[in-house]
């Protein structure tokens, strides 16, 4: 049976980005720890490749300009170069792959810090597949967790969320009260699990 971590998780209460990092880590220890899902690094992965085509435009770029030193480089130079900077009316360089990169994670990651995978015992149904996301603004007390279901069969999705203020997980010392979050956590994938059992 699944026991909740006796050591305590301490942070800063003041700093927001640790606030939610902690958060958002119990809520993956209780989806894999408890209910004993597997993570599927897709999404990381995609980040990733653009991460790595980014650095390879500079790797080329390098090597090409060392082999053939310019001004015999220059058109390899600067093909490699329109990868980077791309003119913006709001922005004075703006790389393009990061521009990819930005569209990645705000269209495809969309805030989602995990995607577990639920196995049919059966091994006859497809994969159902469980994400995590949240959200905490700067200067807000409000987090908001959301967590969604896809039916691998039927490829329908389900989700459900709660907003809470941060004091209600975190003592005066700053320590996660972790009972309080994971019943939090647990009732939100009961109440989907429910829903799918009776659909």
């Amino acid at each position: 049976q699944w026991r909740i971590d006796e050591k305590p998780v301490k942070i800063d209460k003041w700093d927001g980005a640790a606030v939610k990092n902690s958060l958002d880590d119990a809520a993956k220890k209780v989806l894999l720890e408890k209910y004993g899902y597997v993570e599927n690094f897709s999404l990381i992965d995609g980040r990733l490749i653009i991460c790595t085509v980014s650095c390879l435009f500079a790797i080329v770029a390098l090597v090409w300009d060392y082999l053939h030193p310019f001004p015999e480089s220059k058109p390899v130079l600067a093909c490699c170069v329109i990868s980077y900077p791309l003119p913006d009316r709001t922005k004075p360089d703006y790389f393009i792959m990061m521009g990819i990169l930005t569209l990645y994670t705000s269209y495809k990651e969309k805030s989602i810090f995990l995607v577990a995978v639920q196995k049919d015992p059966t091994g006859l149904d497809p994969d159902r597949i469980w994400q995590l996301s949240s959200s905490l603004k700067r200067f807000d007390d409000q987090y908001t967790l959301r967590m969604t279901f896809i039916d691998g069969k039927k490829k329908q999705q389900r989700e459900l969320e709660f907003t809470k203020s941060v004091g209600t997980f975190f003592d005066e010392n700053g320590t996660l009260v972790m009972d309080q979050y994971e019943r939090n956590v647990s009732k939100l994938h009961d109440s989907l699990a429910m829903e799918k059992k009776l659909k």
